[in-house]
């Protein structure tokens, strides 16, 4: 029995610090020497380097399809990849992110039926917390700026 309360004790300790370790917002010392972006491009990080802890509950961003056809809302763009705790990603969920031909990254939320209901919700939602958010339509990967 007694042996069975230790465990349970340990088996606490353990989750409480693991909880701890999951909620930081510490600074973390790294040292890898090789460092892969979100495109699996390769980024330099052969000396020390002093990055930010991002809160666990901030999604990573998936690519948009190289094929996707269909209405997107385009949040924003950016010649650096944005961090995952950028403010309009607390507003918006299923970001994701496309890698655009002329530079830089284009954030984007899709899943619209058609231009109509995509525009509508560009008018009654998004605009007010993004204000240069635009529509976009994809043709098998191909970008076309609508508005």
């Amino acid at each position: 029995m007694e042996q069975v309360k230790m465990i349970m004790t340990l088996i606490v300790l353990l989750v409480a610090v693991n909880m701890n370790y999951a909620q930081t917002d510490d600074l973390v010392l790294t040292t890898e020497s090789e460092k892969k972006g979100a495109f699996n491009e390769s980024v330099d990080a052969s000396e020390e380097v002093v990055e930010e802890v991002i809160p666990y509950y901030y999604r990573h961003h998936k690519k948009l399809s190289s094929f996707y056809s269909g209405y997107v809302i385009e949040l924003t763009t950016s010649d650096l990849p944005l961090r995952r705790d950028y403010f309009l990603f607390e507003k918006f969920g299923n970001v994701l992110v496309d890698q655009l031909e002329e530079g830089g990254f284009s954030y984007v939320i899709q899943g619209f039926r058609n231009e109509k209901s995509a525009q509508a919700f560009l008018d009654n939602i998004v605009i007010h917390n993004a204000p240069e958010a635009k529509l976009v339509q994809y043709n098998k990967g191909e970008r076309k700026i609508k508005s």
